[in-house]
C-alpha cells in the first residue's frame, strides 16, 4: 500500500515536472518567434522581462545593458515591483563591474546563483529584501551585452531547468540586440551622414551667397529659410549693434507671434539691455528655457523685450570692424526645446555667417570705391556717367521730365592750393561737397570729376528755373567764407547748366555742354552761372562740330599712330620710339597735331585721346612681339589732366594686364606743368607706374619750371630735352653748356637723357661731344607707320 501511494506521488511530481518543462519550452518557442517581429532595442529588453522571464513564475526580473562610455550596467527594462505606474523602470540603479551579484555576473561573464542571499557579504539590494537571485550574462561574440537579473523571496528556488532556459533566453537575446545595436548604428550613422551632407549643403549655399548681387535683407532671408532645414526656427531674427545710433535693431526679424509684422521692419533696443544685447556684447552664444529668462532677467542680467520665449538661442555673428550682431532662434512652443547641439550647429552657421558678411561688406567697400571719390565720398565721374546715361537710356523708352547737368568749380582753386597748401586745399574741397549735398535733393547726384571740378545732375526736375534757383543758391550760399582746416577762404564758383531735352546725345556730351557753359559763365566774370546756348555765336557752332568730328573718329578710328625712332647717339642704333598720333582728315586732308590736342585739352575730350593712343600702341607692341619676337621700347605722350587722375592709374593696370608686354618697353611722357600742377597726385602715380616697371619720361625739360626740387622728389626714368635747346648747336659752340649742364645733372640723378629736334650732322656731333645718351628727329627720320618703323628698327641695330 505504502509502495503504491509512493509510486503515485512520484508519478505526480514527474508529470508537474513535464508540464513545467514544457511550459517553459513554449515560453521559449513563443519567443523565439517574437524575436522575428521585434525591431528595437527596447522593445526587446521589455519583451523579454514581461513576456518570457515573467511568465516563468519570478517575482521579479530586471535587465541591465552594459554601457562602454560610463562603464557602468544600468537598468533598461523591469518586470514585478520594479515596474513604475508610467511603464518605466523604478528608481533604476546602476552598478560597477564585480558589484552585486549583477556586477560579479557580467565581470566574469558566468552565470551567478546564490540560493541564499543571506550567506552572501556582496548582495545588493535593490528595493526589498530577497532570498535567492539568479544573474546571467548576456554574452554575444565574446562582448559584453547586459545582465538577466531575477530575485525571489524564497530560498533555493532556482532549478536547473530554469538556469537552462534563462540561459538561453539570454544567448537569443543577446543576438538580438546586437543585430538591433547594428541597425541602429547603420540607421544612426545614416542619419549623421544625411544631417551632415545637409548641413554642408547649408553652408555652400551660405557662401554663394557672396557671389549673389542682393541686398543684406534678402541675404539675411536666405539664411533663415537655410537655417530652417535643420532646426526649429518659425521665430528668427538677425540683431545688428549699431554704433553711431546707439542701439540694436533688427534688419530681419521674424515672430510667430507677430506674423503680420514686416520682417523689414523690426523693433529697436534703444536701451541695448535685451538678451540679443546680452550675447552682441558678451561675444557669447547663450541658451534660455523659459525659467532661466526670467530668474536671469530679474537678476538684472538683461531685460525681456516682448514675450517671454519657452526656449531662446542666440549666438554671435562677428563681421569685423563692419558688423557686430547675433543669430536669434526662439519657440513659443513647449514641445521644442533647444539643445547644446543647436547651439553649437547655429554657433557653426554664424561662423559662416561671419565670413559671409565680411565679404559682402568687403565687397559693397570695392565697389562704393570704385565709384566714389575718395577724398569727397561723392560720386566719382564714372558713376556720374552711368547715372545719365541711365536717364538718357529712360527717355528712349518713356516720356521722362526734364533733367539737367550742372558743372562748376572753385574759383581760384591754385591760388589757395599754393598759398594755404595741399591739406586746405582738400578740406576745401571736402567743405565745398558738403555744402553742395546740403543745397540737392536726395534723388539728385553730387560727384566730384576730378580737381576742383564738381556736377550736379538733377533728374525728374519741373522746369528749367528748378536748375537755375539751385545755381543761384550754391552761389549765394558762397558768400560766407569757408572754415577748411581752421583757416577762413572766401571763394566762389562758376557754373554752366545743361539740360537734357531729348537721348540723341551722349552722357559725355551733355557734361561737356555744361562745362563749356561754365566757361562761358567764368568769362562773364566768376562767381555766375550760365546756360548753356551752342548757337550763341558761331565759335561756339564750329567748336561743337569739331569735338563731334574727333568723338566719331575715335570712335571709327580714323586717327593713326606713327613712330619716330629713337637713336642712340654714340652707335647710332635704333632703341625705340615715340608714339605720335596723326589724323588723316577725309576732307580736310592731314590735320596739325596741335590744331586737334589743343582743342582736346580745351574742351575736356584729351583722355579719351590718351585711352584711344594707349591702346594702339600697347596692341601694336604686342604684334611686332609676337611676329618677330622682340619689343622696341615706345613712350607715349599723355596729358598732364589725365595722367594726375585716379582713373588713369587703373586704365594703365588694365591695360597691363590685358596685354602681353614687358612693362618697362612701355614708357609714359609728361610735361613739367603736369607735375607741378598736381604735385602729390601725380607724384603718386609715379610711383605706381613705377612699381609696375612702366618708365616716366619728363618731357619739354628746360621751358617750364625745371625745379631741381620737383626732380629730387619724383622718381623718373628719362629727361627730354626740348628742340629749342637743341637748334643750330655743334661742337664748341656757346649754347653747348646747357645742354651740357642738363646731362649732367641727368647724370647725377641716374636718368636718361634724350635730346629732340636733332636735323643737322652737327648737332648729333655736339651731342656726342657732351656725352648725350638719345636722340630723335628728321636727321634721322621722321615719324613713320607702324611697318616702316618696325623694319627702320631692324635695320638700324
Amino acid at each position: 500500500m505504502t509502495e503504491q501511494l509512493s509510486a503515485g506521488l512520484n508519478s505526480e511530481l514527474e508529470i508537474h515536472t513535464l508540464r513545467e518543462r514544457n511550459s517553459l519550452l513554449n515560453i521559449l518557442s513563443e519567443f523565439a518567434i517574437a524575436l522575428l517581429r521585434l525591431r528595437s532595442r527596447e522593445e526587446v529588453l521589455w519583451y523579454t522581462a514581461n513576456e518570457v522571464v515573467g511568465q516563468m513564475g519570478f517575482d521579479d526580473c530586471v535587465i541591465y545593458l552594459w554601457d562602454e562610455a560610463s562603464q557602468l550596467l544600468i537598468q533598461q527594462s523591469a518586470f514585478g515591483h520594479k515596474i513604475s505606474e508610467q511603464g518605466s523602470v523604478n528608481n533604476a540603479l546602476t552598478l560597477r563591474l564585480g558589484e552585486g551579484l549583477v556586477g560579479r555576473a557580467a565581470k566574469s561573464r558566468e552565470i551567478v546563483l546564490v540560493n541564499d542571499l543571506s550567506t552572501d557579504p556582496n548582495y545588493v539590494m535593490d528595493m526589498q529584501q530577497a532570498s535567492s537571485e539568479l544573474a546571467i550574462p548576456i554574452i554575444y561574440a565574446d562582448q559584453l551585452i547586459g545582465v538577466i537579473d531575477s530575485e525571489n523571496l524564497a530560498k533555493n528556488f532556482y532549478t536547473p531547468e530554469h538556469i537552462k532556459i534563462l540561459n538561453a533566453v539570454a544567448s537569443m537575446v543577446s543576438a538580438k540586440l546586437a543585430q538591433a545595436n547594428l541597425i541602429h548604428q547603420l540607421e544612426t550613422s545614416i542619419s549623421e551622414l544625411e544631417y551632415a551632407r545637409k548641413l554642408q549643403s547649408i553652408l555652400f549655399n551660405i557662401a554663394a551667397l557672396t557671389y549673389e548681387d542682393e541686398n543684406f535683407f534678402k541675404v539675411y532671408e536666405k539664411i533663415h529659410h537655410l537655417i530652417t532645414e535643420l532646426l526649429v526656427a518659425k521665430s528668427f531674427f538677425v540683431a545688428v549693434y549699431n554704433e553711431d545710433a546707439g542701439c540694436i535693431e533688427f534688419p530681419y526679424f521674424v515672430d510667430e507671434r507677430h506674423p503680420d509684422m514686416s520682417a523689414e521692419d523690426g523693433p529697436i533696443d534703444a536701451e541695448m539691455r535685451g538678451m540679443s544685447a546680452w550675447v552682441i556684447f558678451n561675444n557669447s552664444p547663450l541658451l534660455l528655457g523659459r525659467n532661466e529668462i526670467i530668474q536671469r532677467a530679474q537678476n538684472g542680467d538683461f531685460e525681456i523685450l516682448g514675450t517671454v520665449a519657452e526656449s531662446w538661442l542666440g549666438v554671435p555673428i562677428d563681421a569685423g570692424d563692419h558688423l557686430k550682431g547675433a543669430l536669434v532662434v526662439q519657440t513659443y512652443s513647449s514641445l521644442v526645446s533647444y539643445l547644446d547641439s543647436d547651439r553649437e550647429l547655429l554657433g557653426y552657421v554664424a561662423q559662416h555667417v561671419s565670413n559671409l558678411l565680411k565679404r559682402k561688406f568687403a565687397e559693397k567697400k570695392l565697389q562704393h570705391l570704385a565709384l566714389h571719390d575718395a577724398l569727397t565720398g561723392l560720386a566719382n565721374r564714372s558713376l556720374f556717367l552711368d547715372r545719365v546715361s541711365h536717364a538718357l537710356k529712360k527717355r528712349e523708352r518713356i516720356d521722362q521730365r526734364l533733367c539737367a547737368v550742372l558743372y562748376m568749380d572753385v574759383d581760384l582753386f591754385k591760388t589757395v592750393n599754393d598759398r594755404y597748401g595741399h591739406a586746405v586745399g582738400d578740406a576745401l574741397l571736402v567743405a565745398f561737397a558738403k555744402l553742395l549735398t546740403l543745397q540737392t535733393r536726395q534723388l539728385d547726384t553730387v560727384a566730384r570729376l576730378g580737381g576742383d571740378e564738381f556736377a550736379l545732375f538733377l533728374e525728374d526736375i519741373d522746369s528749367e528755373a528748378t536748375a537755375v534757383c539751385l545755381a543761384e543758391r550754391i552761389i549765394q550760399a558762397l558768400r560766407e567764407p569757408i572754415l577748411a582746416n581752421d583757416v577762413s577762404i572766401a571763394c566762389s564758383t562758376s557754373i554752366g547748366i545743361a539740360f537734357i531735352t531729348d537721348a540723341t546725345v551722349s552722357a559725355d556730351e551733355i557734361i561737356r555742354r555744361a562745362d563749356t557753359a561754365m566757361y562761358q559763365a567764368k568769362a562773364a566774370g566768376r562767381g555766375h552761372f550760365q546756360l548753356f546756348d551752342p548757337l550763341s555765336d558761331r565759335a561756339n557752332v564750329r567748336d561743337l562740330l569739331f569735338g563731334e568730328e574727333i568723338l566719331r573718329a575715335l570712335n571709327e578710328q580714323h586717327f593713326v599712330l606713327h613712330y619716330q625712332p629713337v637713336i642712340h647717339v654714340q652707335s647710332k642704333r635704333a632703341v625705340g620710339f615715340e608714339a605720335l598720333i596723326r589724323w588723316p582728315h577725309q576732307e580736310r586732308g592731314w590735320i596739325a597735331p596741335n590744331e586737334f590736342i589743343d582743342f582736346a585739352e580745351k574742351h575736356r575730350l584729351i583722355e579719351k585721346i590718351d585711352r584711344f593712343v594707349l591702346r594702339q600702341v600697347v596692341q601694336q607692341m604686342q604684334e611686332w612681339r609676337l611676329e618677330f619676337g622682340l619689343t622696341p621700347k615706345v613712350s607715349i605722350n599723355i596729358s598732364g589732366r589725365h595722367f594726375a587722375s585716379p582713373e588713369f592709374i587703373a586704365m594703365m593696370l588694365a591695360l597691363l594686364e590685358e596685354f602681353v608686354i614687358p612693362p618697362h618697353s612701355l614708357g609714359i611722357e609728361i610735361t613739367e606743368r603736369a607735375v607741378i600742377d598736381k604735385f602729390a597726385q601725380a607724384q603718386a602715380n609715379i610711383q605706381v607706374l613705377r612699381d609696375h616697371h612702366v618708365r616716366i619720361l619728363l618731357d619739354d625739360f628746360g621751358t617750364g619750371y625745371s625745379s631741381l626740387n620737383y626732380l629730387h622728389q619724383l622718381t623718373l626714368d628719362v629727361l627730354k630735352i626740348d628742340r629749342t635747346f637743341v637748334q643750330g648747336i655743334s661742337v664748341g659752340k656757346v649754347g653747348n653748356p646747357i645742354i651740357h649742364s642738363i646731362v649732367a645733372l641727368a647724370s647725377a640723378l641716374n636718368l636718361t637723357v634724350v635730346a629732340e629736334g636733332v636735323e643737322t650732322e652737327d648737332e648729333l656731333r655736339a651731342l656726342q661731344d657732351v656725352q648725350c645718351e638719345l636722340c630723335q628727329g628728321f636727321y634721322f627720320a621722321k615719324a613713320l607707320p607702324a611697318r616702316d618703323a618696325i623694319q627702320y628698327f631692324l635695320d638700324h641695330q
